[in-house]
């Protein structure tokens, strides 16, 4: 049986932390559970927990999107027969529904297809093409399948007959001659975002074409129910706009008109008020799911499409019907499975199960196999045997990747594909002794003890105390979960269990009580039952759980559902991170300047252009670029839609390279990103910033020097060291606040990069606002001092305190807006005022009335304010020949 899972705690970053947190005024327990969920940029946190449907990418920029669009629209024109090929899961019923609607709305000929799973198999087939043609079909559009299939699409080219495929699966090497390949994991499409599903690339060509004929964002928008019932039934990370999708689309679901989607979740017996991802994956989904694996999966589509609520109801019934035949077959597979292991008790040591039988049914064998995995935790390769041959289904374990381990046995397969966690292949019966050795062989090679011990990675420990309602209901801003954001788990250790009881059919669940200091809260744990016992004889347990809002009779409680019971003081480890590809100093290096303490964090996000400035008032901020004598190559991407994702592009070249950004946050926020997260570069990334220590810049100093740095995070206007090293390429990963950061290009790279835009100049100008405070926020402060601090007689008052108040009424104002203020209201005589450190003792002369303009601060920074603002103005508006013809002088 499955081995008791190890703890892991991730490892907190107190200083992302602090800067997501002040930022976007979130508690530090939401800004760690974010950067947990890979998400180490102000940016990146304000659009995840946004989610707008205005944050969704332009649907031209996927490649041949345009020529997909063109020929649709000319087979509407010209009254053509076309047809939608779907798949026969949840992602291609859906896709294909909705494209299907998109086409008739815009008035075209239209009908579609979805293969039949057992007879017909996956994607595009050559005797359904051939029905089509003679049917009157001259165009064929394809939803999530297709990219596989040039030898189809080849054919179908000598029949007359075009096709546009739409697909997510990876590409092979050389694509289908098709009319259009619209995937966004093409190789040469640059779309931002990668991991749409099926349902979601044809969305994508929805949004083209009803954009093309003059239709608005509403009649696209009104497909993201089904859209969202898609995406999440395959199981692609919730994140990017698939997070968008889902988050949007969940309210669509909740309210839907459709009579099919109302039947389902009528007799899938959920409230549409309690909609949400987990309904979805384990409720409509298995049931739309099933009429593929067992039978037909147009029914699901017809179910889809229904207008007619009484048409809806009986194709809900045949298909609740299926999924009830799907859930027998499936228990009878799983029962038979189980005693094949018994049975054969050293093929249940092995370290990969592979099991066969001619019994069992191809469409329910992958669920099996990932039931297997969740009962023994090992890779199962599950086989159904019909005339000597055998139709497999795998599904992994982290660390074993299947589609490597075919490879490597791929002498004993007749054919096999799919990705590291699940797999689908074929094989002769008299080769599947020879093929369990030999996996089992390679299994012994790369799995270890480590990687076969399940883990339960918790985002933190806490006190139950911590958990306040408003703390919790915080947390739902990380909704909807799934796939790559999970709910938050946290852990506790000690608590007191009070009571428990077992609930639920046959008793299979706990209900229990517990308290932690001065605090009781209820909990629940599934199918945990078995646990009662320990829990009646330990005094105190460690518990790792998702806390949630329960809602009874109008009162609302913190309520904790429990996913694992320890003995109390059980050991947890520290989930750190995997750095094997990188040199230890620099590593060492990099860790010292990104973990900043919070004492050194108070100004790090004002942009070092700005900060220069205000340190050295007589130097003023200039309108006109710089001119130095540069002939190398610019790479304008200003305006593009998500400089991250493009960032990650060019760094993907493998040229040496130096990362501009306006702040110390920043730096900390980049070099995170590219340190930490999903496409790491963290073997030669160091970073400067302007408080390092002295012994961190002679290091700094000393790897330049000696070529260990590929990559280097750096604030604008950095020391020469930086500046006048050789640099194949510069980014400016921010919009430039003066001239003079320009200036250093022509002393490091020889190719210059531009992906601050547009889309970040709102955030600058507050950044500039906040050095030159108008006249309304210097009426605040003033306030503030006065009434707030003055008149409770508290005379001596903490920068925290003081900036936290102002921020309350003017929220984005900065952390030197504070300093400034003061500054001038010292200059006009209105008060007098020391520091020290971080404290402030002040005298208010309330007879005293001044003119702003007698300030020299106040007129200096008003100066610099709108010499910033035409200089980035002019940058903003110059073409990219004007700026090299700038830049050359």
């Amino acid at each position: 049986m499955q081995r008791p899972k190890k703890w892991r705690v991730k490892s907190p970053n107190p200083a992302l932390q602090h800067i997501i947190s002040t930022e976007l005024g979130v508690s530090h327990i939401l800004a760690q559970l974010l950067i947990n969920r890979g998400i180490y940029t102000v940016d990146q946190a304000r659009a995840f927990l946004g989610s707008e449907l205005n944050r969704l990418f332009s649907p031209w920029l996927m490649k041949d999107m345009e020529k997909a669009v063109e020929r649709i629209l000319l087979a509407r024109e010209k009254g053509e027969y076309i047809l939608v090929y779907g798949d026969y899961d949840v992602d291609g019923i859906t896709g294909t529904t909705i494209l299907v609607l998109a086409l008739r709305k815009l008035g075209c000929q239209v009908d579609y297809f979805i293969p039949h799973r057992l007879e017909e198999g996956y994607g595009l087939n050559k005797e359904a093409l051939e029905r089509a043609v003679e049917q009157g079909v001259t165009l064929v559009v394809t939803v999530d399948c297709g990219i596989s299939g040039a030898a189809e699409v080849a054919a179908a080219r000598e029949l007359s007959l075009d096709i546009v495929i739409t697909d997510h699966h990876e590409p092979p090497d050389i694509l289908p001659p098709a009319v259009a390949v619209v995937n966004p994991k093409r190789n040469d499409c640059h779309y931002p975002f990668k991991e749409l599903a099926g349902v979601g690339v044809a969305l994508k060509l929805i949004q083209g074409l009803f954009q093309r004929a003059g239709l608005g964002q509403r009649e696209w928008e009104e497909y993201l129910d089904l859209v969202c019932l898609g995406t999440v039934a395959d199981i692609v990370p919730l994140q990017g706009e698939n997070r968008i999708i889902v988050k949007h689309g969940l309210d669509k679901i909740s309210n839907t008109c459709r009579p099919g989607l109302q039947a389902l979740i009528k007799i899938s017996g959920i409230r549409s008020e309690s909609l949400g991802t987990r309904e979805l994956g384990f409720g409509l989904a298995p049931r739309l799911n099933a009429a593929g694996r067992m039978g037909d999966a147009a029914l699901g589509v017809e179910l889809l499409l229904a207008s007619d609520p009484t048409c809806a109801e009986e194709l809900a019934t045949a298909l609740n019907k299926g999924n009830q035949e799907r859930q027998q077959v499936e228990a009878k597979v799983l029962s038979e499975a189980m005693a094949l292991l018994e049975a054969h008790p050293t093929m249940a040591e092995d370290k990969v199960l592979v099991l066969s039988s001619a019994n069992w049914h191809p469409g329910v064998i992958g669920i099996v196999a990932s039931r297997l995995v969740d009962r023994f935790y090992r890779p199962v390769l599950m086989i159904s045997l019909e005339d000597g041959k055998g139709k497999g289904s795998a599904r992994s374990i982290p660390g074993f990747n299947l589609y490597q381990a075919m490879v490597n046995c791929q002498d004993y397969l007749q054919q096999f594909g799919g990705h590291a966690m699940a797999a689908g292949f074929s094989i002769d019966a008299d080769k599947i002794d020879d093929f369990r050795l030999a996996i089992n062989k390679y299994a012994d090679e790369v799995l270890t003890e480590e990687l076969l011990t399940p883990n339960l990675d918790l985002d933190a420990m806490v006190q139950l105390t911590d958990l306040s309602l408003d703390t919790v209901q915080e947390l739902d801003q990380l909704s909807p979960f799934g796939h790559c954001n999970p709910g938050p788990i946290l852990g506790c250790c000690e608590a007191t269990v009070i009571n428990c009881r077992e609930v639920g059919k046959n008793g299979g669940h706990l209900k229990l009580r517990v308290r932690g200091d001065h605090v009781i809260l209820d909990g629940i744990g599934f199918n945990m039952a078995s646990y009662s016992e320990m829990l009646a004889t330990n005094d105190t347990i460690d518990m790792a759980f998702v806390p949630s809002i329960n809602v009874w009779h109008g009162r609302a409680s913190v309520q904790l559902e429990v996913k694992e019971f320890k003995q109390a003081g059980s050991a947890t480890s520290e989930l750190g991170d995997n750095l094997d590809a990188a040199d230890p100093e620099i590593q060492d290096l990099l860790k010292k300047s990104l973990f900043l303490p919070k004492e050194k964090l108070r100004d790090c996000s004002i942009p070092t252009a700005i900060g220069e400035l205000y340190r050295q008032p007589e130097r003023n901020g200039s309108s006109s670029f710089g001119r130095p004598v540069w002939a190398g190559v610019i790479e304008d991407y200003r305006d593009y839609p998500d400089r991250i994702a493009r960032l990650m592009q060019i760094l993907s070249r493998g040229a040496t390279s130096l990362i501009l950004v306006e702040s110390t946050s920043q730096v900390l926020q980049v070099a995170s990103l590219l340190n930490y997260g999903e496409h790491s570069w963290r073997a030669n990334l160091a970073v400067y910033h302007p408080l390092l220590e002295a012994k961190e810049l002679q290091q700094l100093a000393a790897y330049l020097q000696a070529g260990k740095i590929k990559m280097l995070v750096s604030t604008s206007l950095p020391p020469t060291m930086v500046s006048e090293h050789p640099f194949e390429q510069v980014i400016f990963f921010h919009l430039p606040y003066q001239a003079k950061e320009l200036a250093l290009v022509p002393g490091t790279g020889s190719r210059l990069i531009l992906l601050g835009g547009k889309a970040q100049a709102p955030d600058a100008q507050e950044h500039i606002k906040a050095m030159a405070p108008d006249r309304e926020v210097l009426g605040e402060l003033f306030k503030l001092l006065r009434y707030k601090f003055d008149k409770l007689g508290q005379q001596q008052v903490v920068w925290e305190e003081l900036y936290q108040c102002l921020r309350e009424i003017c929220p984005r104002v900065g952390s030197h807006t504070v300093e400034i203020g003061l500054q001038i209201f010292q200059e006009l005589n209105l008060i007098k005022y020391e520091k020290q450190g971080y404290n402030y003792t002040f005298k208010i002369n309330l007879d005293v009335r001044s003119d702003l303009q007698h300030s020299s601060t106040y007129k200096w920074a008003q100066q610099n304010r709108q010499a910033l603002i035409k200089f980035q103005s002019d940058y903003l508006s110059a073409t990219a020949l004007q700026l090299r013809q700038l830049l050359q002088g």
